[in-house]
């Protein structure tokens, strides 16, 4: 026999030991009183069979369901559930979709140990906690093995926290049974982006901004009109608020002697027959009488020289 031959049955042989010594089974599933980890409840004759198989341990599987496709991994914590069933945790069935009494594969596993883990929680009460790492450090002692994709659900003061496995180092799936885990979190399911300084500036500012004093419009000579002869006045001049309108307003003459802005001319007195009258008249002569007394420089002049 050639030498390629041998090595080909020796590769053969080498196959067929592997196969013989994985464990490989279909179980039905029902919930464990375990509520917390991943580890299982499985059969008695389980045992005989990765005991005679030379199994390793420490003894982990894959688990998957056969209807959805859906896989994940676990490990083994008794021996003492009934034939033809294993005992999952509540969550891990939920995580699995499976239902009570479907059938499960459980095939036998070896993880390398993890040396980093990306987690992300499904609400911001865990990244509230006073130190979440610790609270994992205690709540990982229930798990053996962590798959990236699962969903796991931990314990803290009586309240139920899931945590998504969102990347595992160096494989997909790790085992973290006495190993040094780096750990990083990524933001919440539940996180909400704060609103820019800018827009809470302006909302600010909107709800701050006090109201302004409505301005007094200025009005021109809006007191009280008096004559100046000292008579009552019989008739209100009304006087335009608009600034323009009253300057470009006509000037209508009345009856009664008045004093007109812009001219030192005193308006007469009509009578009926729209003639001045006397009174009117004589006020006028009076006037010019009164300008013709004082002349300056009215004398004879005379030179120094």
């Amino acid at each position: 026999m050639e030498r390629s031959d041998l090595e080909a049955v020796a590769a053969a042989a080498a196959a067929a030991m592997e196969l013989d010594s994985s464990f490989q089974l279909t179980y039905r599933c029902s919930a464990s009183r375990v509520e917390l980890g991943n580890r299982i409840l499985m059969p008695l004759s389980a045992f005989d069979s990765l005991v005679d198989k030379g199994v390793e341990s420490p003894w982990l599987f894959e688990l998957c369901n056969p209807v959805t496709g859906k896989t994940s991994h676990c490990g083994v914590l008794e021996f003492t559930s009934d034939e033809g069933f294993v005992l999952l945790p509540a969550p891990m069935m939920e995580s699995m979709e499976l239902e009570e009494g479907e059938l499960a594969t459980l095939k036998s596993a070896s993880l390398d140990k993890g040396t980093f883990l990306k987690l992300q929680p499904h609400t911001k009460n865990f990244m509230q906690l006073s130190d979440p790492k610790a609270v994992l450090e205690k709540a990982f002692r229930d798990f053996c093995c962590l798959t990236t994709g699962d969903t796991i659900m931990i314990m803290h003061n009586d309240i139920k926290l899931y945590i998504d496995i969102v990347e595992a180092k160096p494989s997909l799936a790790v085992n973290i049974i006495d190993t040094d885990c780096e750990v990083d979190f990524a933001l919440p399911l539940d996180y909400e982006p704060p609103q820019k300084k800018q827009k809470k500036a302006k909302l600010l500012q909107k709800q701050e901004q006090p109201i302004e004093a409505e301005t007094v419009k200025f009005k021109a000579f809006n007191g009280i009109a008096r004559r100046l002869d000292g008579e009552p006045v019989t008739e209100q001049v009304a006087v335009d608020d608009d600034h323009d309108s009253m300057m470009n307003a006509e000037r209508k003459p009345c009856g009664s002697k008045k004093v007109v802005l812009g001219s030192n001319v005193i308006q007469c007195q009509e009578d009926s027959t729209g003639e001045p009258s006397r009174k009117g008249w004589q006020e006028v002569t009076n006037m010019k009488k009164e300008e013709e007394k004082f002349q300056p420089f009215t004398g004879r002049s005379y030179r120094l020289t």
